[in-house]
């Protein structure tokens, strides 16, 4: 099962995220799916999530989703990634006007597999570290110690 829902994952974030193929979601994604990703409002169903992607990809150039490691156990998996792309257009997490930077964001996505579709996914990005990519935030240095 584990073998499995890595390689649905790898698909999953190819054929959607990076290729844009929005149809081949349905395959992957139950039509009732609930996403949470703090501190935005939740996505709830296939065709609002459909949606967000369509905005997401939009909002880069050269978008991509690098899968750094996924890790599964039971019906849930974890994937670690990194959104790369240069910020071309209006982003629907940071309200700004396109920065035209190069950025690279981290993330994590913890997904419940339910009959072989992602139910449920919250997601946390560092948004705070996009931020500063952006020009929006100043980069703070300096010692913590």
């Amino acid at each position: 099962m584990s073998e499995e829902l890595s390689l649905k994952v790898k698909n999953f974030y190819q054929e959607v995220y990076n290729q844009g193929n929005l149809d081949a979601m349905e395959e992957f994604i139950d039509v009732n799916y609930l996403r949470h990703q703090p501190p935005m409002k939740d996505v709830q169903g296939l065709a609002a999530y459909k949606a967000f992607i369509s905005e997401v990809r939009g909002a880069y150039t050269n978008f991509n989703m690098i899968l750094d490691e996924i890790i599964t156990a039971g019906n849930k998996t974890v994937v670690r990634l990194t959104l790369t792309g240069k910020n071309t257009g209006k982003s629907p997490t940071i309200r700004t006007p396109p920065t035209g930077r190069e950025i690279a964001m981290p993330a994590c996505v913890v997904s419940t597999w339910d009959n072989g579709k992602i139910a449920e996914e919250w997601v946390y990005n560092d948004y705070l570290g996009l931020t500063y990519q952006f020009g929006v935030m100043p980069i703070i240095t300096g010692s913590f110690e």
